[in-house]
């Protein structure tokens, strides 16, 4: 559980040194944990059939390249400290059909697939491989760069409009945390209230599309958090 929240400034080091040890700035409760990721390497017309028929990329967990942090910040101020920010209109979350995982160990997976690195642009931890509810903020949020987390006819206009978010967990397999939650509904709000999405465009593609699954994920509750009617 994460009682003082903070910001880490940090970027993947190219030559794979050992991660630097820091301890977390406790900061008033309202605050985020939010890790901002560098890179290894440089509406709503679309209905959301389409989108069910995409398959979210591969994203097992793999070693990682190491994280140097660099300075702390407000979170709420690094979020949106970005360029000019693209034409977004919706949100896609999956899980990482994995029960461990971080930004790094998804970054490594599909920077082996060819996508030039991470292809969200934020994945929220489960405690595993980072801290319980951290959300990891990629290069693609920080430069303003579309997606690459989807496959299959139509992934593209998603990875144009659409802001990819990947909360660590299978929701076949086993449950997300309550910090996981908490942050990601608080993730979604902000990106919502910045930048106009309605509820109707915050897609959820949580655990396999076998109508037999049972889903670990708090639909229902979390989708009567979302912004607007």
């Amino acid at each position: 559980m994460v009682c003082g929240r903070a910001l880490h400034t940090a970027g993947f080091s190219g030559n794979g040194s050992e991660r630097e040890q820091s301890e977390l700035t406790r900061l008033a409760p309202d605050r985020r944990t939010i890790v901002v990721l560098g890179s290894l390497v440089f509406g709503m017309t679309v209905a959301s059939s389409i989108l069910l028929a995409l398959e979210p990329g591969p994203s097992a967990p793999l070693p990682g390249v190491t994280l140097q942090q660099l300075e702390r910040v407000a979170s709420e101020d690094r979020l949106f400290d970005i360029p000019a920010p693209l034409d977004w209109r919706a949100i896609v979350i999956h899980d990482s059909r994995s029960q461990a995982g971080s930004a790094d160990s998804i970054n490594k997976i599909h920077h082996e697939l060819g996508r030039g690195g991470l292809g969200y642009h934020f994945v929220i931890n489960n405690g595993t491989e980072e801290l319980d509810g951290l959300i990891e903020v990629g290069y693609r949020w920080q430069r303003q760069i579309v997606g690459d987390y989807l496959e299959g006819e139509g992934a593209e206009w998603f990875h144009k409009h659409a802001i990819g978010i990947c909360i660590v967990g299978d929701g076949d397999q086993g449950g997300f945390t309550d910090d996981q939650i908490r942050e990601l509904v608080w993730l979604v709000q902000e990106l919502q209230s910045r930048f106009h999405i309605p509820k109707q465009a915050v897609f959820l593609q949580i655990g396999s599309d076998d109508p037999q699954a049972t889903s670990h994920f708090p639909t229902v509750s979390f989708q009567s958090q979302l912004l607007g009617r």
